[in-house]
């Protein structure tokens, strides 16, 4: 089974931007030794915990710091907040400097609250109405269908459109793109969504097949007891998220577990946890095997929020161990 990575350039207790930023890169570079796949970052914006709110500079970055064996990409730029001609022409420059190493993952989300994407819009409408249209016209842009996109690279960005919804699987189906699946968003989604973008997948170039990929969160511990420990960490940053985003770093194992949380924040933290797997490596892979076999997937990619770099590091190489990444 194939393995990717979503990270966030989560800003740790203790770091700053710039140390989430190269240690985004670090960990790209140890990805691509490990033998995953692909490694995409995201778009978030007025979100002081996770520094990645510009996909499109950092996938330039990491393209340049690795060696062309592993895919970059964005996972994924929220095109209601963006015009689709522009990220066309950033994404074909990308693909000018770094051919056949580019992914183009698109969401439907803003990103961020509401107050940051009324900033990014600046007096544009950002109507979700008009997403399936964006999609369409951006993957006839990609195609060198309608208003010229330059410049015309050699190699097309994979396209991706990211959607836990059959309306986003519908839409992936009917503009030839490949499908990831947010698990992360709501737990799991239909596996008759996946079946039916399959089955409505409409090609664009003879031989294009349908592609699904599943994106969940992950924290995986040398023991089941660490791994419970990092997890706590994660749960108190979607409880943060849920309650409005007052968090400034991510925060330690011990400052975790110092607070005092409700009764209906511990309900909170153990219905977020149908969004990730947890446990040891061993555990984490039976899991992950079993959801891809659920979904029928063709690769599964990871996501974290961690307290600390060096245990993000070991938690990826020690899936790449289990799962014998470097030898397929």
């Amino acid at each position: 089974m194939r393995l990717s990575i979503l990270d966030y350039s989560e800003i740790r207790s203790g770091a700053s931007p710039e140390i989430a930023f190269r240690e985004t890169v670090q960990l790209a570079q140890a990805a691509e030794r490990w033998g995953y796949t692909r490694y995409w970052v995201s778009e978030h914006h007025g979100n002081d915990v996770l520094a990645g709110s510009a996909p499109e500079v950092l996938v330039s970055s990491l393209a340049a710091s690795t060696q062309g064996q592993i895919r970059i990409g964005s996972g994924g730029v929220m095109l209601p907040m963006h015009s689709p001609f522009k990220v066309a022409e950033n994404f074909s420059v990308l693909s000018a400097l770094y051919p056949g190493k580019i992914d183009l993952g698109i969401g439907r989300s803003t990103g961020g609250r509401a107050e940051a994407s009324t900033a990014l819009l600046d007096g544009r409408s950002g109507s979700f109405r008009h997403y399936p249209d964006q999609v369409n016209k951006l993957a006839g842009y990609m195609r060198g269908i309608g208003t010229a996109v330059t410049p015309k690279a050699a190699s097309s960005p994979d396209l991706w459109l990211l959607s836990g919804s059959e309306n986003g699987a519908q839409i992936a189906a009917d503009n030839g793109m490949n499908l990831a699946v947010g698990h992360f968003v709501r737990g799991r989604a239909g596996r008759e969504t996946v079946q039916r973008y399959r089955t409505d997948f409409k090609a664009f170039h003879a031989g294009d097949q349908p592609q699904v990929l599943v994106s969940l969160f992950a924290v995986c511990g040398r023991t089941e007891e660490e791994a419970q420990q990092l997890a706590s960490v994660f749960d108190d940053y979607l409880l943060d998220i849920g309650e409005g985003g007052s968090l400034q770093t991510v925060p330690s194992i011990a400052e975790v577990q110092s607070r005092t949380y409700t009764e209906d924040q511990k309900q909170k933290g153990v219905a977020g946890r149908s969004r990730m797997v947890v446990g040891d490596p061993q555990s984490v892979r039976r899991q992950l095997i079993t959801l891809a076999n659920f979904y029928e997937a063709d690769e599964m990619m990871l996501a974290t929020v961690s307290p600390d770099f060096e245990m993000k590091m070991r938690m990826y190489e020690q899936l790449a161990e289990v799962f014998q990444l470097s030898n397929h």
